[in-house]
């Protein structure tokens, strides 16, 4: 084995080791559990040839590598989540030359890592995304319209375009509306950028990019409420999944 670097995922307190160290890392290596104070890190052995800075330019630009190091990331994160109640994810590919190094981030880091654990203790992450509803956008011209419709015909594509774009701005204030309609229910919010629509597969535009912080015993409230309000909003489609990790309430902002 070549230099190698510590991965961390997550911080928690009161970890299953067990259920953390059956687990094989991002680099095939065991899922480690470190203990600093009253916290513990979970972490992997990688190797600085595949993993280290120069590495990572190149592999971060590989679609392939980056979905399989993602996918392994989140499973050991809902691995370490399922056995406690308060974890703080790291970011993907959050790398320390060593143990010591990677201690030396959490002891820099601790109080903001207690205030974040704190924060999510006993609480998951869900999201909500907002779509208007194809069938109520105007279809794209085709080869197939009149040729010889002059002006009639570019007068009724300019009422078209000008309908599609009423609709649109009408459907991004329901959306807005269903959005204060959640909050109510919900410990924290956070809006992310709308996903593009090669990722979504969706033909119509992705409103809202949403994630809720709720209470553990409240999620199937929230769930219900999101249900009830499909049938409010006929022009929105609206995908709730959930609960995940709280990658956008406890990740700290620095690695």
């Amino acid at each position: 084995m070549g230099e190698t670097g510590t991965y961390v995922y997550a911080v928690g307190r009161q970890l299953d080791e067990h259920a953390c160290s059956a687990q094989e890392g991002v680099g095939d290596a065991p899922v480690r559990l470190l203990a600093h104070r009253d916290v513990q890190v979970v972490v992997s052995t990688v190797e600085l040839a595949e993993f280290g800075e120069s590495a990572l330019r190149g592999n971060l630009e590989d679609l392939a590598w980056v979905e399989k190091t993602a996918r392994r990331h989140d499973e050991i994160v809902r691995r370490a989540a399922a056995g406690t109640t308060a974890l703080a994810p790291f970011r993907l590919v959050t790398i320390y030359r060593s143990d010591d190094a990677a201690r030396d981030r959490i002891e820099e880091s601790y109080d903001e890592l207690a205030l974040a654990l704190e924060r999510v203790d006993r609480r998951s992450e869900w999201s909500v995304k907002v779509f208007g509803r194809s069938g109520s956008m105007p279809s794209a011209p085709t080869s197939a319209e009149p040729a010889g419709s002059g002006a009639a015909y570019l007068e009724r594509r300019r009422a078209e375009l000008r309908k599609q774009h009423d609709t649109a701005a009408d459907q991004l204030v329901l959306a807005d509306q269903l959005f204060w309609e959640l909050v109510p229910a919900s410990v924290a919010t956070r809006r992310l950028a709308p996903q593009d629509q090669r990722l979504t597969g969706r033909r119509a535009p992705m409103l809202l990019n949403l994630t809720f912080l709720i209470d553990d015993a409240r999620c199937a409230e929230f769930c219900g409420l999101v249900n009830r309000l499909r049938g409010g909003y006929p022009a929105l489609d609206i995908e709730v999944d959930g609960p995940w990790p709280p990658y956008s309430f406890a990740v700290l902002d620095k690695p």
